[in-house]
């Protein structure tokens, strides 16, 4: 066990300097978008090397894929060392920090503000987050929180989706960012009255605004999908064509060979 200010980190052993860094990382951590400086709390942090040892801490009620997981309620956070142990930590906090401030978002927003304060700019461009789109509509708010928990196979698209939400907001918030957005939050402990105050929307013109700018930025995809199925099928039909043709000139080749001469009128005798 380490401790470095108000962190402490339990780690299994072998993993004591790596617990003393990830200690320092967190005590030190701060600069949460559209939040002020907020008062130091305790907290733990759990280092896990298996899959084994993650379902073993968070006794199985989070999938192993997810890799690491907050419980902003107990200030404990777990983690499966990988390859972007960083950024996983400052997701993580995001998640504290944000809980500390207010405990009245959605889930989507959560998520995002988490991946937003990581600087997780990768989910924007992952292609999972294009190939949702490329159903041709946009989830509802609603149906991103489903997604987010559903499992691996739409967790990616949801949290990049979910994290184009906050930038979105963020871009409402012009020079301010998510702070009046926040701060409405806290103030009135309902989101839907949170965005009315900060951004004159309902909760419902909101999403549809958003959905709308998704669809014009990502849109394009769509159209280059059709147009790369249009070609595909050009190309099987040339090639199709052209097997045909290499036949019907295999069967003029032998003919000739032996002396005959094939008329185009009458390629084939019955």
């Amino acid at each position: 066990m380490r401790h470095v200010g108000r962190v402490q980190v339990v780690h299994w052993p072998g993993d004591a300097a790596l617990a003393t860094t990830v200690a320092g990382a967190a005590d030190a951590a701060d600069g949460w978008p559209g939040l002020p400086t907020l008062p130091p709390q305790p907290m733990r942090i759990v280092l896990t090397r298996s899959d084994a040892q993650y379902d073993s801490v968070t006794r199985g009620r989070l999938p192993s894929w997810s890799g690491a997981a907050a419980f902003p309620d107990q200030r404990v956070i777990v983690l499966k060392v990988g390859p972007d142990l960083a950024r996983t930590l400052r997701h993580e906090l995001a998640h504290l920090a944000l809980r500390q401030w207010t405990r009245s978002a959605p889930l989507w927003f959560e998520e995002g503000y988490a991946a937003r304060a990581a600087g997780e700019w990768g989910r924007l461009d992952a292609l999972t987050l294009n190939w949702a789109l490329l159903t041709g509509r946009t989830p509802t708010y609603r149906e991103l929180d489903r997604a987010l928990r559903a499992g691996p196979s739409t967790a990616p698209a949801a949290y990049g989706l979910a994290t184009a939400a906050v930038v979105y907001l963020e871009a409402l918030g012009g020079t301010r960012g998510l702070a009046p957005l926040l701060a409405n939050l806290r103030e009135t402990g309902d989101f839907d009255r949170a965005v009315r105050r900060a951004h004159l929307l309902t909760v419902d013109q909101l999403e549809e605004a958003w959905r709308t700018d998704t669809a014009r930025r990502y849109g394009w995809l769509r159209v280059l999908t059709s147009l790369g199925l249009f070609w595909a099928v050009t190309a099987v039909a040339v090639g199709v064509i052209w097997w045909q043709r290499r036949g019907r000139d295999r069967v003029r080749k032998a003919a000739l060979a032996e002396g005959w001469e094939i008329s185009e009128e009458n390629d084939v005798i019955a």
